[in-house]
């Protein structure tokens, strides 16, 4: 019996150590960056371009330090760099891709900064496309409004764009997001309202949604009640 008390003892200090060396408020499992602690970005005062895509929750350093972050897509055409959020823009940092030394091996992202600040993981794609099917599915999977259907003839569409979901409406100002794989593929995503008949851009960004599984997803925020829809193109 006392066997078994120790070792719970000894179970509970070393849960105890382990949380103590994680950033306050962050799970390992969800966190990814090696050091630091998270930082919550709004990407509505914060866009980041349109050709880049959002691979890891923000990053908040206290000092020059060598942050890193994993990054398997990188074996996969894509090309990650680290950025840092500066006076309201996003400055790229020199980033090495390379292997980190751990029980398998985990490919990461990783970069030297000089200085405290704020800083992300963002990369673009460079390799084979994937072109979307003629007659793409239009079931629509919004997080929020009511959908509806685009008539593309009523209300033409630029001509170099594809409609890649039903159309959403909402009552009023809210962040919208419809799931987009084939951003993973050299697709660029916009969401866009129907506005006195033309279709205006909104600042998009395409992220990875925190689920079971994880989806690949193309945001905005709606600023007023209206018709939205989710285009793309290849760039």
């Amino acid at each position: 019996m006392k066997k078994v008390i120790i070792r719970f003892i000894f179970i509970a200090l070393l849960i105890s150590v382990t949380l103590t060396l994680l950033p306050t408020g962050v799970i390992a499992s969800d966190f990814g960056w090696d050091t630091g602690e998270q930082a919550n970005i709004n990407f509505k005062t914060n866009p980041v371009p349109s050709w880049l895509q959002v691979f890891s929750q923000g990053v908040k350093i206290d000092e020059a330090a060598t942050i890193c972050h994993p990054f398997d897509r990188g074996r996969f055409h894509w090309v990650g760099n680290i950025y840092q959020l500066k006076d309201g823009k996003w400055i790229k940092l020199p980033t090495v891709e390379k292997w980190i030394p751990t029980t398998e091996g985990q490919y990461s992202a990783c970069a030297d900064v000089k200085e405290a600040g704020i800083y992300i993981l963002l990369a673009y794609y460079d390799g084979p496309t994937l072109t979307p099917t003629p007659t793409p599915d239009l079931s629509g999977d919004w997080n929020t409004g009511i959908e509806v259907t685009i008539d593309t003839a009523k209300n033409p569409i630029p001509s170099w764009l594809q409609l890649f979901a039903k159309g959403v409406e909402v009552n009023g100002k809210t962040r919208i997001c419809h799931p987009f794989k084939f951003g993973l593929y050299g697709w660029v995503g916009e969401i866009r309202q129907l506005k006195d008949g033309t279709w205006v851009k909104l600042n998009t960004s395409t992220e990875w949604l925190p689920t079971k599984e994880g989806t690949y997803t193309a945001c905005a925020y709606a600023p007023e009640a209206g018709t939205y829809a989710l285009f793309g193109y290849l760039k």
